[in-house]
């Protein structure tokens, strides 16, 4: 096969944490095979993910060395292993654009640093083919066997937290407790309050780069005619200690009043016509006029408040890849609805309170948030753009995206007298 050139994706290599953390964005650029089937490679540092500002900043050699030149920083120099990681994968990519046979895939993989791993496909005799290795079990416990279950999950870490960091700091945070779902129970017209549920998981997140609370409350337009509200008042005096007089004596005082507006008559005249012919609007085609609706805005009751919080993730080591994997297992199977024995019916998720923290303590300027349902878990395996997975497959980064509502409206009573916070 004559000698070809193939660039890879660009992909961001995340260094550092914290205030110091800082992406970096590359691709890698293979050619080969030559004519004795080895293949080299330029890394390609860009501006942005747009791949903006291209410049070379490395060279690789037949058996996947790195040489940096005077366009890689010392910080790049210093977090070689991970742009090494990183190009490896990328070189890996372009695998079916440059190669043919076991042989090529040799040379390739050579220059990935891979020179062991085995390229036949099965295809050729043992003579042509490397022994692969076995490979090591860096799952950190997640095997990948995920069996159902008859019996629903009702347990999960309660100790969960992404950085892990962030365990030993007083680093402001989003508590999330998944909870028991319990209803509420009713007695004659009266709902009681939802019994407590307990906590069966607990995460602690860092506060999600946008924080947003909208407390509303129904109002709609209200109407009623003066004949409505005549009517209204002649039942509601019948349905009083008087009965029958005090309907009579109303409708009455109705009548005395209607008769003093001198559009009255005509409006009964028009009123009789309709019932008569079937028509209707007759009072505004022959007069220009309407009975008074009397409209008002008028309170109709209040509204759910929902929320949605994002966070990117990007594990630092094989052990925070764990736990963010068990965060988002946490969250999807938790808010899954739960068969019951037979099958006929679906028990309601669970729950989840949400708590804003300052360090160990509630925060004072962020909302207060009742009981909420999770309406909505999404996840983005590939946040940058391009797939890029660590020795132990785990996601170079993830997106989670959780929406949620609250179970009950917010009222005046739920909150103190005293300004002592923000409040709901």
């Amino acid at each position: 096969m004559a000698s070809a050139t193939a660039t890879s994706k660009i992909a961001p290599v995340v260094i550092g944490s914290g205030r110091g953390k800082s992406t970096t964005y590359i691709a890698t650029k293979v050619s080969g095979p030559d004519t004795n089937g080895d293949f080299t490679s330029e890394i390609v540092q860009y501006d942005n993910a747009s791949g903006g500002g291209a410049k070379t900043i490395g060279n690789r050699d037949a058996d996947g060395n790195i040489t940096w030149n005077s366009d890689a920083s010392n910080k790049i120099k210093l977090n070689q292993n991970k742009f090494k990681k990183a190009s490896n994968n990328q070189i890996g990519s372009v695998q079916d654009q440059l190669t043919t046979t076991a042989v090529d895939k040799q040379g390739l993989n050579a220059a990935a640093g891979k020179s062991n791993q085995d390229n036949t496909d099965g295809n050729t005799d043992s003579s042509q083919s490397k022994p692969t290795p076995t490979p090591r079990d860096e799952g950190g416990g997640l095997s990948g066997n995920d069996k159902g279950s008859k019996i629903p999950r009702n347990s999960y870490s309660k100790t969960l937290c992404y950085p892990v960091a962030m365990r030993k700091s007083l680093q402001d945070n989003l508590k999330i407790d998944v909870v028991e779902f319990n209803p509420k129970t009713m007695k004659g017209g009266t709902t009681l309050d939802r019994p407590k549920g307990k906590t069966i998981g607990s995460v602690t997140l860092p506060v999600p780069t946008s924080v947003q609370d909208g407390n509303q409350t129904s109002w709609g337009s209200g109407s009623m005619t003066a004949v409505q509200m005549a009517a209204a008042n002649v039942v509601k005096a019948g349905l009083g200690e008087n009965g029958g007089e005090a309907a009579a004596a109303e409708l009455t005082s109705a009548m005395n009043d209607a008769q003093k507006d001198q559009m009255t008559g005509e409006a009964l005249k028009n009123f009789f016509t309709e019932q008569l012919t079937g028509t209707t609007d007759l009072l505004s085609r022959t007069t220009g006029a309407v009975l008074n609706p009397n409209m008002e805005l008028l309170f109709k009751g209040p509204a759910l408040r929902s929320f949605t919080f994002s966070w990117k993730m990007s594990p630092r080591d094989q052990k925070e890849s764990i736990e963010i994997a068990k965060i988002i297992r946490m969250f999807k199977q938790s808010m899954a609805p739960q068969k019951s024995d037979s099958g006929l019916f679906l028990k309601a998720p669970s729950i989840y309170k949400l708590t804003f923290n300052k360090g160990t303590g509630r925060h004072k300027f962020l909302p207060r948030m009742k009981e909420c349902a999770l309406n909505n878990c999404a996840v983005n395996y590939t946040p940058d753009g391009s797939y890029m997975t660590y020795d132990n497959s785990a996601m170079v980064a993830l997106e989670m995206s959780l929406s949620f509502q609250e179970m009950e409206p917010i009222y005046n009573n739920d909150m103190s007298h005293s300004d002592d916070s923000i409040g709901y």
